[in-house]
């Protein structure tokens, strides 16, 4: 497996509260993340880079010994650490406010384990089809979901940027989790919502599954297509090709 990540400000704000991150445990299992500290909140930036760190150092410190354990692992690490995070707001006022989006995967054996709070995604894929593995944490998401608005109109509503869920905000959070099959996939993509908020998912699809470009040439071409739609938004991804070696 092959993995490269990208992560750049933007060309409408000021600070990139985005971070991304790849982590190897002492088995050679990795995790890979993308976090987005929450615009218009306070200190967006430290709260993404406080998930990225100790997200980081815990799964470097740790190795696993099979899918079951790395799931409970993850759930129980993502619960501790926004559970940390708040408290560190109440002890400390002037951090008040701070959140961030979490999106993560790591690679146990043959088997993919995905966690996300708020509307990073995870997108899985190989020549055929591209599958947006989760579900975006968002009012507007959640008006799709009970039929009253399309999502198309979904992308273009006033409240498209509001988050349901997300890490810091409230003392008890549970991520949805995902598991997939590795073998059935050739690229996984963990993207902020400036990448993803106006290319499509078949706009997606067709840059990264193209052939004869190498890996960083085509996360290189996504962030060109996200700034070329217009995002207005700090743009963010890691991206894997599941079937490469390292060494490629």
């Amino acid at each position: 497996m092959k993995v490269i990540d990208r992560s750049i400000r933007g060309d409408y704000r000021d600070l990139n509260e985005d971070v991304t991150g790849i982590f190897k445990n002492g088995t050679g299992q990795m995790l890979m993340l993308v976090s987005d500290g929450m615009g218009g909140h306070r200190y967006g930036d430290v709260a993404s880079r406080f998930v990225h760190d100790e997200v980081g150092a815990a799964w470097e410190n740790e190795n696993l010994l099979n899918v079951e354990d790395g799931v409970e692992f993850l759930r129980r690490l993502v619960m501790d650490i926004n559970r940390r995070m708040f408290d560190y707001q109440q002890e400390n006022p002037e951090y008040q406010g701070m959140g961030t989006t979490l999106v993560l995967a790591a690679v146990i054996e043959e088997t993919i384990i995905i966690l996300n709070v708020g509307d990073s995604r995870a997108y899985a894929m190989n020549d055929r089809t591209i599958e947006q593995v989760t579900k975006d944490h968002s009012f507007v998401n959640m008006l799709v979901d009970a039929g009253e608005i399309t999502e198309a109109e979904a992308k273009v509503h006033p409240k498209r940027n509001i988050i349901t869920k997300a890490m810091g905000t409230d003392r008890l959070i549970q991520a949805d989790v995902f598991r997939l099959r590795n073998r059935q996939y050739d690229y996984l993509l963990l993207a902020s919502d400036g990448l993803t908020d106006d290319p499509d998912d078949s706009e997606l699809h067709a840059i990264i599954t193209r052939g004869g470009r190498a890996l960083e040439e085509k996360a290189s071409q996504l962030v060109d297509q996200a700034l070329k739609s217009g995002s207005t938004d700090n743009i963010s991804l890691v991206l894997a090709d599941l079937k490469a070696s390292e060494g490629e």
